[in-house]
């Protein structure tokens, strides 16, 4: 068993209710600037305390796939995402996420021309097929467009794009460094894309009027979710094979849904619990021996 990777799933599980509870007082890219902007910098400190020349390891090319990774994966991913969990739930966004994997296999086939067998044919259907149950709720109709929630839902489905695109374009770059001393500058430029929005976005000069339970949730946010939650999963995934850790990933939604019933007062709806299963059983049938350990990171 592994106790970090563990803890970064209950971190990231969390995240959706964490994000939730600030929002009710702070802007989305307010809130989203902060929360990088305390993971960079406490991921810049671990890096520069093992290398301080870590940021020369990197070619001037290099540093063109972390500007193009930031925008997309940090940046661009986030904001999708974020603008939908503001008109979806959090257990709705904590099982749509669950289909990310199958959206980089579908992505990796693409572009990478990466082979598909019958298996991940069927897998990618049930994912697809759990995933409209939980948008739908087993109701089926044009009405379901005019719902704001379901607006919320095709947002944070349509950031799994972002994800597969930063997953499957990065995959060489990523490959070429230390998990950790490859996610810092690419979260540090993420953060400094974001920092200009948030500005124009004019949320800051409310940062001094917000409660004291939004604070612990950007805390939460930065501290736990961006900083300690990779540094965690990352670590993990130098010491276990990615198959084994990825496994973890399959608990995600469950936290998430008891969190957002504890803390939020969602409704559990049993087409849900069974869309996600569905969901969750094709992920495995598209993954199974082909978990990616860098495909999921995007809490």
């Amino acid at each position: 068993m592994s106790w970090p990777a563990l803890w970064a799933i209950i971190f990231w599980g969390f995240s959706f209710i964490a994000k939730k509870v600030v929002m009710r007082e702070v802007q989305p890219l307010t809130l989203l600037t902060l929360r990088f902007g305390m993971g960079a910098f406490l991921l810049l400190l671990i890096q520069l305390h093992k290398n301080k020349r870590f940021f020369k390891d990197f070619s001037y090319t290099d540093w063109i796939y972390i500007l193009l990774l930031a925008a997309v994966g940090i940046a661009g991913h986030s904001i999708i995402q974020i603008y939908g969990l503001m008109y979806s739930t959090a257990i709705n966004t904590g099982w749509i996420i669950a289909i990310y994997p199958i959206l980089i296999t579908i992505t990796a086939y693409l572009f990478l021309e990466e082979k598909i067998s019958l298996r991940k044919i069927v897998g990618i259907i049930l994912g697809f097929l759990g995933v409209s149950l939980v948008i739908s709720k087993g109701e089926f109709s044009l009405s379901l467009f005019r719902l704001t929630s379901t607006y919320g839902d095709f947002l944070v489905l349509i950031s799994g794009v972002t994800w597969a695109a930063f997953t499957v374009g990065g995959r060489g770059f990523l490959s070429r460094f230390p998990p950790l001393v490859a996610i810092t500058p690419i979260m540090t430029i993420g953060f400094l894309i974001l920092l200009p929005f948030s500005g124009l976005e004019g949320g800051w000069k409310n940062l001094f009027h917000i409660s004291l339970s939004a604070w612990i949730g950007i805390l939460y946010l930065g501290i736990f979710c961006s900083f300690l939650a990779y540094f965690f999963w990352y670590s993990a995934l130098e010491k276990m094979d990615s198959s084994i850790i990825g496994m973890y990933l399959y608990l995600e939604p469950f936290v998430t849904l008891i969190g957002a019933y504890l803390f939020l007062d969602e409704e559990i709806q049993w087409i849900t619990l069974i869309g996600g299963g569905i969901t969750l059983l094709g992920v495995y049938l598209t993954t199974w021996k082909n978990l990616d350990k860098n495909s999921n990171k995007n809490s």
